[in-house]
């Protein structure tokens, strides 16, 4: 790591662009009169120099004023409070590729991001069981999971708990079911919250 990278060693590491700069030597002033434009979320203090890319206007999903290039911009995650890159290159995929409106910004870490989609995946999981009009002993223990899971998250509130113990508690004492390691998994996690929740 070289001296001019070494403060972003405690940045939030991107599997694809990692965690420091990737600087290009292109440094633009923004200046709307002669058509160079950054958008409203590169602000100047957060700006890295010498990181700019040029933008593909015409792929940009009708903007109202196009964006010319995109910098490497320093941000503090609203979710965990630890300090990230939202890239250049990120930004062309997201506003280019992905077809985002150009006033999106990024505000989550990587990593919060990717918790929060497996969250959502958790939940829409949940639901379809509880779509379900009879579960099985092993539906209602992947019921079970996911809600803890959910509860661990921070998703459900410990209230749901309760909940997980009645599904566990419903599994017949002779099910094969009660000999799985996640039902022992599951019946040690709900037990342990209960604990410190009550």
């Amino acid at each position: 790591m070289t001296f001019r990278d070494s403060s972003y060693a405690d940045f939030v590491n991107h599997p694809r662009y990692g965690r420091c700069p990737r600087f290009t030597g292109l440094n633009p002033v923004e200046n709307l009169s002669r058509g160079i434009y950054f958008g409203w979320h590169c602000r100047a203090e957060e700006r890295i120099s010498d990181t700019a890319i040029v933008a593909h206007a015409d792929r940009q999903p009708s903007p109202t004023v196009p964006v010319t290039h995109y910098f490497d911009l320093k941000r503090k995650c609203r979710e965990c409070g630890r300090n990230f890159i939202f890239f250049a290159e990120e930004q062309r995929h997201w506003y280019e590729t992905l077809q985002f409106y150009l006033g999106a910004d990024c505000v989550r870490c990587i990593d919060c991001r990717v918790a929060e989609r497996e969250t959502k995946r958790l939940r829409a999981h949940y639901e379809a069981f509880l779509q379900q009009p009879i579960l099985s002993d092993h539906d209602a223990l992947e019921l079970a999971d996911t809600a803890m899971l959910l509860i661990e998250r921070g998703a459900f509130g410990d209230r749901c708990v309760e909940r997980v113990r009645s599904l566990l508690n419903a599994i017949p004492a002779e099910s094969q079911v009660r000999r799985f390691a996640t039902f022992r998994d599951v019946d040690a996690r709900s037990k342990a919250r209960l604990r410190r929740s009550g």
